[in-house]
Order: C-alpha cells, then sequence, then structure tokens
C-alpha cells in the first residue's frame, strides 16, 4: 500500500484491485446465508387466540364463600394454570374428537397412546393474564388454521363449564342428598300416619285423657330432641371420621344442614381446610409431594384438621352431656307412662312415631327448597369475552429473503474488510508514487499487463495461419515487432523516449537491465526497447550477459556460441560474434518475419557465449571492460541483459562498469523490501541507477492507469487501405541474404 495519507481515490483502487475478494465473500455469505435460512425454516404455525373474564362471585352465596375462603394467593395466575391442566385438556380432546368420550379419566391416564394425545394438546396451549385486568387470553397453536381456532375456543368452552361445575358442586351435591333423606323420611312419616290410622280403627280411640295427653307431649318434646341430639353427634362422629382421614367437609353440610350446630369458626376453618386441599390437587398435577410447597400446605392441612377436631370435640361433649339429660327425662316420663292404659300407650305411642317422622319431614322439606333455591342462584365467575377467530397469517413466518440479505450485506463488510487486509498485508509496490517516493527514482516507463489471449489475437491478424504454440510465444516476447501498433508496442516506445532524454542529458550509452528478482520481465523488456531504437535509426548492440540463463539466443533462434564468455575468454574477436540481421534470417525466424518491420537491421545482438562455470570472475575481469569501452565506441547504445540483481553478484559487478542501470519491477509481485535491496545493491558499487520500469502493470490497480488497458493502436483508414511497399531496407537485407 501507499505510504501517505490515502484519498477516495485510493480506496477506489484498493477495491478495484481487490475486487475478487469482496466479490467471493459476498457470494459466500449470501449462499450460505440462503442454504442455512431454508435449512432452518420453521413448520408453519397458526396461532388463534379467545380471552376469557374471570370474575368475583357476586351472589350472596359466593361472596360468604369467599369471605371465609379468602387466600393471598392470586387467583388469576391459578387460574390460568388451571386453564390448561391436565383434567381441562382431557375434556377438549375429548370434545375435538381426539379422543372416545367414552374413555374414563383412569382408561386415558394408563395408555400412553391417549395420554401423549393429551399431552401434545397441552403442549399448544399458552395462557396469559392481560395485564393487570381480569382477563386471560388463551392461545392455541397449529399447523392447521381452523384447528387452532376450534382449539382455543374449545378450551375456553371447557374451563368455563368445569369452572361452573366445580362452583357448583357442593350445591348440587347438598341438594342431591337432601332431597335422598326427604324421600326417605316422607316414606316413614306415611308409614306412621298408617300404623295410627290402623289401631284408632282397630281400637276406636278418639282421645286420650289430659293428663297422658300432658305426658305424651312432654316425652315427645324430649324425645325429639333427644334424636335430634343424637343425630348431630353421629353426624359429629362422621365428620370426625372424615377429617381424621384428611377429607374437607363439604360445604352443602356446612352452609346447610349443621350450620347452626357446628358454629362459625369450624365453617371458617373447614373453609380453609377446603382451599388448601384445592391448591395441593392443583399443585400435584405440575409437582411431586416432595415439593416444599406441597409440603408447607400438607402441614397446614394436618394444623387445620387438628383445630376443627378440638372444635368438634368439645361441641361432641357438650352434646353428650345434654343427650345424657334428656335420656333421665325420657325414663322418667316413660315410667309415668306405664301407670296409663295400655292401648291408650300403644296409641301415644304411635302418635310421638308420627309426630317425630312429621317434624324431620317438614325440617328436610324445608332444607330442600332452600337448596333448590341456591342451586338456582348458580355461581358463575367465567364468560368468555373474545372468541378465537381463523388466523390468516403463521406466527413463525420464514425470513429467508431478510436472512440472505443480511448475509449479503455481512459478506460485504467481511469482503472490505479482508481487501484491507490484504493491502494492508500486501508489501508490494503498485503505483508510480508508491515507486518514485519509496526508491527516490523516476519511473522511466509503463508496460501494462495483456493476457495471453489478448496478444494471440492480435498476433492472429497478422499470421492467421500460425497455430504453433512456440512461434506465437516467441512472437508475444517480440511484440514491438510483430505488432508495432499496439498499446503493448507504443508502452516500448514511450520508454524508449525517456530513455533518450535521459542518455541525451547525462551522456549514456551503456546500460544495464536487471531486476530484483527471476521472472520479472527484463528481458522481454530489453529486447522490445532494443527493437524500438533500432527502429529509429540507432545502432543498438544488444548484449546477452546473463551467463547464467540466457534467453536473447533462444527467443531470436540464433547460435549462443560464439558469445559474450568467449570474447572474454579471448576465443574470438568481438566483432566476429556480432548478430545481424543475415543471422535473424538465417535462424529459426522467417524472412517473412524479418521483414515484418523496418529497422531490424539496426540491431546486433551478441549471445551469452559458452556457458561458464565462473560467469562473476568473467564479467569482472579487465577484458569485460576493455570490451565494453570498445562496443561503446562502436554504436549509438549497448544494451546490456543481465541477470537478477538479488540472486547473483553479475549485475553489480557489470552495473559498476557501465554509463547506467535500470530496474524492471514486476508490479504487485516482488515485495518493496526486495526491490530497494537491488537498488540499494547497485548503488553500493557505486552504480548509476537511472529508473525503474513497473512490468506487468494491471489498469485495475487505480483509477490513474485505465488507459493502460489493452487496445490496439491503429493507422488511419487511407494506410490501412493503401498496400504497403518494399522498403529499401529490405531489398537490400535480401539482396545480401542471396550473396
Amino acid at each position: 500500500m501507499a505510504q501517505y495519507d490515502l484519498t477516495l481515490r485510493d480506496y477506489w483502487r484498493i477495491l478495484r484491485k481487490r475486487k475478487i475478494i469482496v466479490i467471493f465473500a459476498t457470494i459466500l455469505m449470501g449462499v450460505f446465508s440462503t442454504f442455512f435460512a431454508i435449512l432452518q425454516t420453521p413448520v408453519t404455525l397458526y396461532e388463534a387466540s379467545s380471552s376469557v373474564k374471570i370474575e368475583r362471585s357476586s351472589t350472596l352465596t359466593g361472596l360468604y364463600v369467599e369471605t371465609l375462603s379468602w387466600s393471598s394467593t392470586d387467583n388469576l395466575e391459578t387460574q390460568a394454570i388451571i386453564i390448561k391442566s391436565y383434567p381441562v385438556m382431557e375434556e377438549v380432546a375429548k370434545k375435538l374428537g381426539f379422543l372416545d368420550s367414552n374413555l374414563t379419566s383412569d382408561e386415558i391416564r394408563r395408555n400412553t397412546k391417549y395420554l401423549n394425545v393429551v399431552l401434545k394438546l397441552k403442549d399448544k396451549v399458552e395462557t396469559k393474564r392481560e395485564g393487570v385486568t381480569n382477563l386471560v387470553n388463551i392461545m392455541a397453536t397449529s399447523e392447521d388454521p381452523k384447528l387452532a381456532q376450534k382449539l382455543a375456543n374449545t378450551v375456553a368452552e371447557v374451563y368455563r363449564n368445569q369452572n361452573t361445575k366445580e362452583r357448583n358442586k357442593r350445591i348440587v351435591e347438598g341438594r342431591a342428598f337432601i332431597e335422598q333423606q326427604l324421600e326417605l323420611a316422607k316414606k316413614n312419616l306415611r308409614e306412621a300416619e298408617e300404623k295410627v290410622k290402623e289401631y284408632r280403627e282397630e281400637n276406636k280411640f278418639i282421645s286420650i285423657d289430659s293428663e297422658t295427653g300432658i305426658t305424651l307431649d312432654q316425652l315427645t318434646k324430649i324425645d325429639a330432641e333427644h334424636e335430634s341430639l343424637k343425630r348431630t353427634i353421629e353426624e359429629i362422629n362422621l365428620i370426625l371420621k372424615r377429617l381424621k382421614k384428611e377429607d374437607a367437609i363439604p360445604e352443602k353440610d356446612i352452609k346447610g344442614i349443621y350450620a347452626d350446630k357446628v358454629g362459625a369458626i369450624f365453617a371458617r376453618l373447614n373453609s380453609q381446610l377446603v382451599d388448601l386441599t384445592l391448591e395441593r390437587d392443583t399443585l400435584l398435577l405440575s409437582f411431586t409431594k416432595e415439593h416444599p410447597r406441597l409440603k408447607e400446605i400438607k402441614t397446614k392441612i394436618n394444623q387445620t384438621i387438628q383445630n376443627m377436631i378440638a372444635e368438634l370435640s368439645d361441641q361432641k361433649k357438650t352434646l353428650e352431656g345434654r343427650k345424657t339429660n334428656l335420656a333421665g327425662d325420657i325414663d322418667r316420663l316413660r315410667s309415668q307412662l306405664r301407670a296409663l292404659p295400655e292401648k291408650g300407650l300403644i296409641l301415644a305411642r304411635l302418635g310421638h312415631d308420627l309426630t317425630v317422622k312429621s317434624q324431620i319431614f317438614s325440617l328436610l322439606e324445608s332444607k330442600y327448597q332452600e337448596a333448590l333455591i341456591k342451586e338456582a342462584e348458580k355461581v358463575e365467575e367465567v364468560s368468555i369475552v373474545k372468541p378465537a377467530v381463523e388466523p390468516t397469517s403463521p406466527v413463525n413466518s420464514p425470513h429467508v429473503y431478510t436472512t440472505s440479505f443480511v448475509g449479503v450485506i455481512i459478506g460485504v463488510i467481511i469482503g472490505l474488510i479482508v481487501a484491507f487486509v490484504f493491502e494492508t498485508l500486501d508489501t508490494s509496490i503498485g503505483t508510480i508514487e508508491d515507486v518514485e517516493n519509496f526508491l527516490g527514482v523516476p519511473v522511466l516507463g509503463v508496460i501494462p499487463h495483456v493476457g495471453y489471449e489478448d496478444i494471440k489475437n492480435i498476433l492472429s491478424e497478422g499470421y492467421p495461419e500460425q497455430t504453433d504454440e512456440d512461434i506465437i510465444n516467441r512472437n508475444a516476447r517480440l511484440i514491438t515487432h510483430f505488432a508495432p501498433k499496439s498499446t503493448l508496442a507504443e508502452s516500448y516506445k514511450k520508454l524508449r523516449t525517456n530513455v533518450h532524454f535521459m542518455r541525451m542529458e547525462k551522456d549514456i550509452k551503456t546500460i544495464l537491465y536487471t531486476s530484483s528478482s527471476p521472472f520479472e520481465g527484463k528481458t522481454t523488456t530489453v529486447i522490445n526497447l532494443a527493437i524500438v531504437m533500432a527502429q529509429t535509426g540507432e545502432r543498438v548492440l544488444l548484449i546477452e550477459s546473463d551467463l547464467r540463463k540466457p534467453m536473447i539466443s533462444k527467443l531470436f533462434g540464433i547460435d549462443k556460441i560464439p558469445g559474450l564468455s568467449d570474447v572474454i575468454l579471448g576465443n574470438y574477436e568481438w566483432r566476429d560474434t556480432v548478430r545481424t540481421i543475415t543471422d535473424f534470417i538465417t535462424g529459426d525466424m522467417k524472412i517473412d518475419d524479418i521483414m515484418k518491420t523496418p529497422g531490424i537491421d539496426n540491431l546486433n545482438i551478441i549471445t551469452s557465449g559458452t556457458i561458464s562455470p565462473n560467469p562473476s570472475e568473467l564479467l569482472n575481469s579487465q577484458r569485460m571492460e576493455d570490451f565494453i569501452s570498445q562496443v561503446r565506441e562502436e554504436y549509438d547504445v549497448v544494451l546490456f541483459d543481465s541477470s537478477p540483481a538479488l540472486a547473483a553478484a553479475d549485475a553489480s559487478i557489470l552495473a559498476s562498469k557501465l554509463d547506467g542501470a535500470i530496474l524492471v519491477y514486476h508490479v504487485g509481485k516482488i515485495a518493496r523490501g526486495g526491490l530497494r535491496r537491488a537498488k540499494v545493491q547497485l548503488e553500493n558499487v557505486k552504480a548509476t541507477v537511472m529508473g525503474v520500469v513497473l512490468n506487468k502493470l494491471q489498469a485495475e490497480i487505480s483509477p490513474d492507469y485505465t488507459e493502460f488497458k489493452y487496445d490496439r493502436y491503429y493507422a488511419s483508414e487511407d494506410e490501412e487501405k493503401t498496400p504497403s511497399k518494399p522498403k529499401r531496407w529490405y531489398q537490400g537485407a535480401k539482396q545480401k541474404l542471396e550473396e
């Protein structure tokens, strides 16, 4: 990256240069986001919602019950849990047809299949209190919108019915009990009446004397009270028996028959026991008996039962004392009656029995009417205020497009970050400003990067029949000769112009071309520069001074022996090793190739010669200096192709003996540290570094280089239509070849 403040153009250059990274990251994240969004697309679910209103009972009976059973717990939260409890969901499953309505609760719980049906329905239902109101929302979810609607409405309806049934259960049970006892009392009364009637008809009794009547009247009252106390004690014993089994007393008993006997304290204790029992049964639906709250409730139940047993025991003791006193009175009156006539006594007994049974019937009939009135005042705390409607859109709509869009955005961000990180870690030098500021020497030329296919297309215009890949590769390396009007050739001509003015300014004739590392294009650059210089009429000598990996002789198709190494060793006179146009024609190049562009007859080449095991020593010899002096006098410009500066000492040795040196830099490939070391190494031997040639520069590296995009520079239309005529240099070369 550039070692100066970045501008918007620099950022744009970086993005264009690293656009592949950004595009790849964007596509990759977009594809992965879409893929995972599709994989994680949930099953479409619809949600329907109904609402129920839960109110405190407004009837006198309900208010009385709530007063006795007051609790600090939140009733609405409890009811919200009960709505989706197992008993409710079991009834819902039957109403929806998922279970047979004839199945009992025990059969359902013992069958795993039936039980799973209920539990699955329970999982589809959620309840939530609406703020601080007394409304509870029932939300049902299902893949079928119609089922979701039906489920929400059915749950609300079943809960309302069960709540009403539970709240009125004790009243209904009390009425049924009284109704049963009333039928029995009615039957007993009729039997007693029939016995009195039959006895009177049989003995023709009309009345008894007043004393007998008074005695019998007293006996009747005392006996009735005794029987009432006896039943009360028996009922208290039954209550004590039920309490010892930890069973709450039905409210119908407390509020109905026994309210005036057991007292308000016992009734309040029983209401607390009922509430605790209900809370325990509710918690057992969700928790085990070992739960701390259940243990706490268990303790409260035991304490309440003990208090109720103590209260009833005291009342029982009092009633038993009263019963004992009445029993003594009965015995006394019966003794008095024994003195009465036997028939009158029998009649009196029958009349007494009739009176007692009549009183019992009247009492039960009164209680029955009270029970009917209470049952008519049915407690309804739950009402449906909002039925569910069929949902039209799912609650879990897939977000594939949103996720994909977010993935693309993230991919762009990641791509930008990675692009700038790569640019930061990139130690190569890209722009002209970078090179000039970093090395302190001018950029003499910029050679654009041209793809192989582009070069092949240009060359095919002049050589449409040429298909040999080796020849095409050779012609591509000699682009200034085979395609002199291409942009690439024009770039070499610009380099020639810059070098020419620098030569004139500093009187430079011998120039070394090298690079910091192999494969940076120094040989191709020096060859094409030599060709375009020769095309201007200058006498150019190109010397293949890379004695390690010579390439010039191979590209021109000429023999490399004899050459430079043979001249230095004294085996040949240097003039005898110079290759001219005649050697080019007799080499691998055809005469049509040679005559393609004028000026190549001004180019002479000295090849590397015999490969020596010690090229550095040869180049550092006195004979090499003498050779340089001689060729400097004979030619307008002498170009030396050398080995890379960092790979061997050859370039440094030659640079110290020549007028100047030019570095060829493959843009974006070599680290700037290597380029600087190469320059410093040349300067250490007192060489004059004339400048740098930026080779294979891609136009995308910066907006400044858009003019370096490959494009064919065509001649004018008239020139294209006018057939070219043979040049004089062509005729001379042909004549020299024939000689």
